[in-house]
């Protein structure tokens, strides 16, 4: 894993389980590609605990997350009775197929889906985030694909939350081919428009334009026109040898058969445009309805090594969705599929941080002990506790705090809550409020004063760890500014490295820090 990139290692995964599948559906021994899948599976689970570089750990996470749908695909495939690979059930997956005799190096790689074909762009893309794929990304896939196949563009519409625009560009990820999403607001016009199609037909990208709809209508009709053209030209490499050419702001380009355009809507905002028919004709609709986010919580958690993870997944997600209900209406509140997984990757730090400091002590003890034995014992409900307080809390109004104590506790009954010692990092902020001449508290008795600033501070250390950037919201007076203050100091102290501050807008309190 360490000699190849990961989008080699994922594509070869999905090589091997096609030739696989395809030879068990044909042999009639679903079972045994299905074992193969779980020991696979089993390695892996293992091997994302074990203290690894982030670059391993992510391919790891990667490879988990791909065999976790290459396992449901085929149990689905085995419920439904496949025997035959000419059966649509086997058909609208996406298959890939590698053909070593092909002497073009660039077709040797085929994809397909239903009755759509495309040759692989091998378009490096780096370490992306992997998209967990549920029965509705497989659906929109297969629309987004028979799109591409008559030269169309996808468009996926549905409300915030759902994946239209990840759907897109996991679809790009697959595909290899380079992806660029354009995030559409009142300031794009005709020209601006034409510019990006001209780059888009000459580097042969994909083009996801998000909130297509926030365009002016006089725009949309304008814009139209352009897709149109870019859309016959397309239908013409089909049969020419040499890109062919649109005129696209009075100049001729050529246009790149790989070439593709997408556009993303959420038709329930305010003030959005409607599309003109000649423009929809363009572009092949889905919906985008409710994600399966018990599924996509299950498969983060299993990639995160939590062996329990199919039932966390059925506890956190309702969780959610009474906080969403029942916690009062905050405009920075967001109990969405966003949050989710900002709290499931937490989960995920804090077992690791667990296993590293267990396993210290494991050492100490002179204890010949693994990873994997120590995993196995730790409590993996108090984790995930553990990590939606951390996480939660610090951006809760204080009357809604006692309220998600009571929702945790009734989620999970007689599970308590352990909070993360950082005493080493207390010590230190105590020695900052000291020379500040600050009253330092008991963050763990509420009644004192300075107590809850204290806290925030400790909460503003666990942030940081989860988010690259956060804002201090609260009135004038409450301690933001010498929060992240003494925050920076401590942290100096604790680790002897030096942080700078740099305050760019004094008046708005804009701060960024840097950690030299």
């Amino acid at each position: 894993m360490d000699k190849y990139q990961s989008q080699l290692i994922v594509v070869s995964s999905q090589i091997n389980w096609t030739a696989q599948v395809e030879a068990a559906i044909q042999k009639n021994d679903l079972d045994g590609c299905l074992s193969f899948i779980d020991e696979q599976l089993n390695i892996l689970a293992d091997s994302v605990l074990q203290e690894q570089p982030a670059i391993r750990r992510k391919k790891l996470e990667h490879l988990i997350m791909e065999c976790v749908y290459q396992r449901g695909t085929v149990r689905e495939l085995k419920a439904l009775g496949v025997q035959d690979i000419k059966d649509f059930n086997w058909l609208m997956q996406m298959r890939f197929y590698y053909d070593n005799a092909e002497k073009d190096c660039l077709k040797q790689l085929c994809i397909k889906m239903a009755n759509a074909e495309f040759y692989y762009g091998f378009e490096y893309l780096g370490i992306t985030d992997k998209l967990v794929q549920t029965p509705l990304t497989t659906r929109c896939w297969l629309t987004m694909t028979q799109a591409l196949d008559s030269r169309l563009g996808g468009s996926p519409f549905g409300p915030a939350g759902t994946g239209k625009t990840e759907s897109v560009k996991a679809l790009g990820n697959a595909l290899g081919r380079f992806t660029l999403v354009f995030n559409c607001d009142e300031t794009f016009d005709f020209q601006a428009m034409g510019r990006i199609f001209i780059g888009l037909c000459q580097v042969g990208a994909w083009g996801c334009f998000d909130e297509f709809n926030r365009l002016e209508e006089r725009i949309l009709s304008a814009v139209s026109q352009q897709i149109q053209s870019i859309q016959e030209a397309l239908k013409l490499t089909m049969q020419a040898a040499a890109a062919p050419k649109v005129q696209l702001l009075g100049r001729a380009v050529g246009v790149s058969k790989d070439m593709a355009m997408f556009i993303t809507m959420n038709p329930g905002y305010a003030g959005r445009s409607n599309l003109p028919d000649n423009l929809k004709k363009l572009f092949r609709s889905l919906a985008m309805t409710k994600p399966d986010r018990k599924l996509i919580a299950q498969v983060l958690l299993y990639s995160q090594g939590f062996r329990s993870a199919e039932t966390l997944s059925k506890k956190i997600v309702p969780f959610f969705e009474l906080c969403h209900e029942q916690l009062s209406s905050q405009s920075h509140y967001d109990f969405g599929l966003r949050a989710l997984k900002s709290v499931l990757a937490s989960a995920g730090n804090v077992k690791r941080d667990k296993i590293a400091h267990l396993m210290k002590q494991a050492v100490e003890r002179d204890e010949n002990i693994t990873e994997e034995e120590v995993a196995a014992t730790l409590p993996e409900q108090e984790i995930l506790i553990q990590a939606v307080s951390e996480t939660m809390l610090p951006k809760l109004v204080a009357d809604d705090i006692p309220l998600l104590h009571s929702l945790l506790s009734d989620v999970f009954p007689g599970i308590p809550y352990t909070r993360a010692e950082m005493t080493a990092l207390k010590e230190k902020i105590l020695t900052v409020c000291k020379t500040n001449h600050y009253v330092y508290g008991d963050p763990e008795d509420e009644q004192q004063a300075g107590s809850m600033w204290v806290e925030k501070v400790l909460q503003l250390c666990q942030i940081q760890n989860i988010n690259h950037g956060l804002m201090m919201v609260g009135p004038s007076g409450s301690g933001k500014s010498s929060a992240w203050r003494t925050l920076l100091t401590a942290l100096e102290l604790l680790d002897g490295t030096e942080g700078v501050p740099y305050v760019i807008d004094p008046k708005e309190r804009f701060i960024f820090i840097n950690i030299l």
